[in-house]
């Protein structure tokens, strides 16, 4: 059997498409228990912030004769179920928030990571995820208040 070898582009861009689609699943999984109605605004904003940020991989990745890959299916079934869990044994606002901020972090961990594991990706490539992790902080700053 032949390896499939992907370029570092198509590595990067899959690593934004992940972080998109394990933080819209995660979101959609707690937003059924979140009451707070501004707490609720943030978290629908981001959904759709990450839900638009696939459709736009997507139509980069199309434009370069590439998919995404649909990973981050165990990374969203182990958040789901943790979310399930905590949602169990009741879940307030500020443990909520919790969540997500420890989720956003683990995101732009993985993002800082898929960057740096490569290192030939061109600049607006680069620049793209740093556009990103830049949002991921305004997100952080925008829920941290809820904790």
């Amino acid at each position: 059997m032949e390896e499939e070898i992907t370029s570092p582009v198509e590595n990067v861009l899959n690593g934004y498409y992940k972080n998109a689609a394990v933080g819209a699943s995660a979101i959609t999984s707690l937003l059924d228990t979140v009451s707070d109605r501004n707490f609720r605004k943030e978290l629908f904003y981001q959904r759709d912030y990450y839900e638009s940020q696939k459709q736009n991989l997507t139509a980069q990745m199309a434009d370069l004769y590439q998919i995404p890959v649909k990973q981050g299916t165990l990374a969203k079934f182990w958040t789901d179920v943790t979310i399930r869990m905590k949602k169990l044994k009741g879940l307030d606002v500020h443990q909520a928030a919790k969540l997500m901020v420890e989720g956003t972090n683990m995101g732009m961990i993985q993002l800082h990571q898929v960057i740096n594991e490569n290192p030939d990706i061109p600049d607006e490539i680069r620049q793209q995820g740093k556009k990103i992790l830049s949002h991921e902080r305004e997100y952080l700053d925008r829920i941290t208040p809820y904790l």
